[in-house]
């Protein structure tokens, strides 16, 4: 069992620090041979682990998403209005994405060296997890009478993209970045 767990935290290290070489160098930039060195295992040990560069790069952009997915399903978890739940939201991503534009970007630039049938489960994966769970709950919110009739989908671009450029907050002003982007979102910028 033991060698189960190493290979599993192996597995988890490697994809790690072949996330950061990505983001260094780009998909185009970096070897499968590169990544050996800098982990500090073999190519073969590498290619025990994920068939190809492709792989490997999939491999890293499904686990990022099943991070922030995981972060969705723990604020609609605790239940409460959409406004709750985005502000739990807001706050998870803040807290625990911070700094991740980079890596954001190069996901953005070089999915498109995946393959066709690799791009479409990473987009999948990508609305099944992040995109359409936050645009459930802004559907709640409309269902409820909390939110006005809107473009849920359209929406939660908008909520995204707010949180995005909100990922470079220093934890000391997480809470007020959340308040500023929480109150344009859902009351907009027009003084009453």
């Amino acid at each position: 069992m033991a060698g189960a767990g190493s290979g599993d935290s192996l597995k988890a290290r490697i994809l790690d620090e072949a996330a950061e070489l990505f983001v260094q160098h780009g998909y185009h930039g970096l070897s499968m041979r590169q990544i050996a060195e800098a982990v500090g295992v073999s190519k073969a040990g590498l290619y025990y682990h994920f068939e190809d560069k492709e792989a490997l790069f999939l491999a890293i952009l499904l686990h990022h998403i099943e991070r922030v997915g995981d972060l969705v399903d723990e604020a609609r978890a605790a239940g409460g209005t959409a406004r709750q739940q985005v502000r739990r939201l807001l706050t998870n991503i803040l807290t625990h994405m911070r700094g991740s534009q980079r890596f954001i970007r190069l996901a953005e630039h070089d999915a498109r060296n995946l393959r066709p049938e690799a791009l479409e489960r990473m987009q999948r994966v990508y609305r099944e997890r992040f995109v359409g769970p936050v645009e459930a709950v802004l559907e709640g919110g409309i269902a409820s009478g909390e939110l006005r009739p809107i473009d849920a989908r359209q929406a939660t671009w908008l909520l995204l993209g707010m949180a995005f450029s909100g990922l470079s907050t220093t934890p000391e002003r997480v809470a007020s970045a959340v308040a500023s982007i929480e109150g344009v979102f859902f009351e907009g910028v027009q003084q009453r």
